[in-house]
C-alpha cells in the first residue's frame, strides 16, 4: 500500500485480516511460505513450531479455545498477551508486528514498535522475543518469556536471506548478531545471580552481627554472674572468720549498727525523693 501526505510518498506493508474460524478456506496447489520457530536455550521451554504463511499467523497466549500445537504460535506462557504478535509473508518479504502487548515483542534484542502502521521486516537467523521474564515473590517465583531462532523459507522452499548485520558480520569477520545476542543474554543472567548473591550476603552479613551481638551480651552476662559468685563465696569467708573471732554480743551489736546504717540510707532516699 502506498501512503501519500504532503510533499512525500511512503510504501507501508499491511497485513491482512486472520481468517476467522468461520471462513471457508480453499485448498489450493501452491506452495506458501513458512517459518520455523526453534526454541533458545534460555527460552520458556516449547516445542519447535512449523508456521505455514498462507495467511498471517497469530502469536499469543493459550486460552481455552486456543491451545498450542506444533503448527500455530500459541504459547502457555503468562507473559504473553492473548494477541501478542501477528507474522506474515508479503511479496518476498516476511514481517512481525507486535498488536499492542503488554510486554512488547523483540527483534534481535531490539523491541519492535507496536503502532500499527510500522510493520518490521524479519530475515532468516533473527532472534525473536515474545515478552520479558517476570519475576515474583520476591526473586522466588521467575515466568519466562518465548525466546526463539526464527527460520523462514519461501514459497519455492529455499531459505529467505539472512539478516544484514548476520551477513556483513561474517564478511569482514565480526562477531555474528547471534553471539551477541547470546553473551548478551548470559550477561543479563549473571547481573541477576549477582544481584541475588548480594541479597543474600546482606542477610548472611546481618545474621553474623546478630550472633556477635548475642555473644558479646552473653560473655558479659557470664563474667558478671562469676564476679557476683566470687563476690557471695568472698563474704561468706568473712562471715566464717567473724563467726570465729567475734562473740554473740560483739555479733549482736554490729548487727544492730547495720540497720540503722540501712535505716539512715533508706531516710534519706526517700528525702531526697
Amino acid at each position: 500500500m502506498v501512503v501519500v501526505s504532503g510533499s512525500w510518498v511512503k510504501n507501508v506493508a499491511v497485513y491482512p485480516t486472520p481468517t476467522s474460524n468461520n471462513d471457508m478456506v480453499i485448498p489450493t496447489n501452491t506452495m506458501s511460505a513458512k517459518a520455523l520457530l526453534i526454541c533458545r536455550p534460555n527460552s520458556h521451554p516449547f516445542q519447535e513450531r512449523t508456521l505455514c504463511l498462507d495467511q498471517p499467523v497469530k502469536v499469543g497466549r493459550s486460552l481455552a479455545r486456543a491451545k498450542a500445537t506444533p503448527t500455530n504460535a500459541i504459547f502457555d506462557c503468562k507473559v504473553l498477551s492473548r494477541h501478542h504478535a501477528v507474522l506474515w509473508y508479503d511479496c518476498g518479504k516476511f514481517y512481525l508486528q507486535d498488536t499492542k502487548s503488554s510486554n512488547g515483542t523483540f527483534v534481535n534484542n531490539n523491541r519492535i514498535s507496536s503502532n500499527d502502521s510500522e510493520p518490521h521486516e524479519v530475515s532468516s537467523g533473527d532472534i525473536v522475543q515474545f515478552g520479558v521474564d517476570v519475576v515474583e515473590n520476591n526473586r522466588k517465583v521467575t515466568h519466562g518469556c518465548i525466546i526463539a531462532t526464527l527460520k523462514l523459507y519461501l514459497p519455492d522452499g529455499k531459505e529467505a536471506k539472512a539478516s544484514p548485520s548476520i551477513i556483513e558480520g561474517n564478511r569482514h569477520g565480526y562477531v555474528p548478531l547471534e553471539e551477541l545476542y547470546k553473551l548478551n543474554q548470559i550477561i543479563q543472567e549473571a547481573s541477576q545471580r549477582e544481584q541475588c548473591l548480594e541479597t543474600k550476603l546482606i542477610a548472611l552479613q546481618h545474621i553474623v552481627d546478630e550472633a556477635r551481638r548475642s555473644a558479646e551480651e552473653s560473655w558479659q552476662a557470664y563474667v558478671g554472674e562469676e564476679r557476683l559468685l566470687s563476690r557471695v563465696a568472698a563474704l561468706e569467708n568473712q562471715l566464717t572468720q567473724v563467726g570465729k573471732n567475734w562473740g554473740e554480743d560483739r555479733l549482736r551489736e554490729e548487727l544492730q549498727k547495720l540497720h540503722v546504717s540501712l535505716f539512715r540510707g533508706a531516710y534519706k532516699v526517700k528525702l531526697t525523693s
